[in-house]
Formats: C-alpha cells, sequence, structure tokens
C-alpha cells in the first residue's frame, strides 16, 4: 500500500486539476505560505478538488499571482492603441474588451482608460479567480504607493486618473465602463458574447502547457473576427493555432 502524499503535493495536484497551474517554483512557494490553510484540513487530507467548495476557493485565492500595474509594459499598450483601436471607431457600437487574468484590475481599468484617450467607446470585462483581488478590481482604486501607481502611465492619459490620499482612481468617463466577474479560464464557456480585444498577459506562464493550449482555445473562440490577441512577451502561442503577430513591430499582438 502506497504512503499516502503529503498535504502541499496533494494541494497541487487539485490546483493543476482545477485551474491548470504548473507545479513550479512560484506554486510551491506559495503552497509554503498558504501552510496554515492547507493544515487545517489534516494531515494528509483534503476535500475533493471542486470550484465551489470553501477550502478550494481559500486555496486558489491564497496562491493565485496578483503582480501588476497600470499601464505595465507600456509600449505594448501604446502599439495597441496606434495599431487596433483605431479599427474599432467604425464599429457602431462599443466595443467589447476583455481583461482575462485581471487580478486587481491593473489592466482591466488600463483597457478602459486607453479606450478613453482614443474617444471611444467601450465595454470591458476583467475575468479572475481571486475574489479579494475582484473586490478591488472593481472599485478601480488603487493603492497610493510606494511605489507610485501611475509611474508607467504615459502623460497624454495621466489626466484619467484622480490622485487623492487614499491612492489613485481611474476615471475613463462615461462612454466606458468596466465591470469584473469570478470565472475560471480553462471552463470559459466557447459559446457567448465576442470581444474585439482580448488581454491575456502574464497568465500563461504559470499553467501547464496543456492548461495553456485550452486556455488559448477558449479565448480565441470568444474573440470577434478581426479581433486583436494582447500576450505577455513569453507567451508564444502553439504554432496549430493559426495565430500571426499583428505587426512586426508588436510582437505580443496576434491576429488570425
Amino acid at each position: 500500500m502506497m504512503p499516502p502524499l503529503p498535504a502541499e503535493a496533494l494541494a497541487s495536484q487539485g490546483l493543476e486539476r482545477l485551474v491548470g497551474l504548473s507545479d513550479g517554483m512560484v506554486l510551491q512557494g506559495r503552497l509554503r505560505r498558504a501552510a496554515p490553510l492547507i493544515a487545517e484540513a489534516g494531515p494528509g487530507r483534503l476535500p475533493s478538488p471542486e470550484m465551489d467548495d470553501p477550502f478550494w476557493a481559500r486555496l486558489i485565492d491564497a496562491v493565485t499571482v496578483q503582480e501588476t500595474r497600470l499601464f505595465r509594459t507600456p509600449q505594448q499598450w501604446l502599439g495597441l492603441a496606434a495599431r487596433v483601436l483605431p479599427g474599432l471607431a467604425g464599429l457602431g457600437r462599443p466595443a467589447q474588451l476583455l481583461s482575462a487574468g485581471c487580478a486587481t484590475g491593473e489592466e482591466a481599468w488600463t483597457l478602459a482608460v486607453l479606450a478613453a484617450g482614443a474617444g471611444l467607446p467601450a465595454r470591458v470585462l476583467g475575468l479572475d479567480l481571486c475574489r479579494p483581488a475582484l473586490e478591488r478590481a472593481a472599485s478601480g482604486l488603487f493603492p497610493p504607493g510606494p511605489p507610485d501607481p501611475l509611474r508607467d502611465v504615459p502623460p497624454p492619459y495621466r489626466r484619467f486618473f484622480t490622485v487623492s490620499a487614499e491612492g489613485v482612481q481611474a476615471r475613463p468617463g462615461p462612454y466606458v465602463s468596466v465591470r469584473v466577474a469570478r470565472a475560471n479560464l480553462l471552463d470559459l464557456p466557447g459559446a457567448g458574447p465576442s470581444f474585439d480585444v482580448i488581454l491575456c498577459r502574464n497568465v500563461l506562464i504559470y499553467l501547464t502547457s496543456e492548461a495553456r493550449e485550452r486556455v488559448l482555445r477558449r479565448l480565441l473562440a470568444r474573440l470577434a473576427p478581426g479581433g486583436a490577441l494582447l500576450l505577455g512577451a513569453t507567451d508564444l502561442p502553439p504554432p496549430e493555432l493559426g495565430l500571426r503577430p499583428w505587426a512586426e513591430d508588436q510582437p505580443c499582438l496576434w491576429c488570425r
């Protein structure tokens, strides 16, 4: 009879099954910090992995990576503004923009501000698994720092933020809305509203190769014809997905 697996190993297996997290150094470090939560379940005993189980929901909240900031990697955002947003001006409807893995909302609100700067009516949806992060993301209010949350924001876009003792509040104006929702990208429905721009930056690097491809396929199923997919610098999509760079000078911006 095989001895029971340590609780951390069971937790890692469960997280891979539920959300596709890769058992790498980042996850192992976060599992060590979540040891008190894992210990509550008892030695070598964890509930069956289910998204609606309270233990697994709390563990997902504890281990998901929330490293993000407004206008992170500014050249990618400026490329999106120059290359993609002008083509959405003639849609005759608000542009539909998705931030997949939005964490605490910096990228979703950056999308909103980018649209506002282009005079583009837009609806931004941010999706993430971490409930505390989504609560922050919904507000559009970012802690005052240090470091300064506006440090990467190009000067033309700073007018869409107000600064107070509470922090920095994003204010994209009346024609751009932002909402957030809890979702597992592994199980994102293939049917549903299409998006003209989908962001999924610095998310795929934490997933197994199988989970990365599955997430990309599900995102592409929701990408509108002629839409743009913005990935992180290390997130190279598999060739079989048939994606190509939007432009030679924008290697992170993809289209079909």
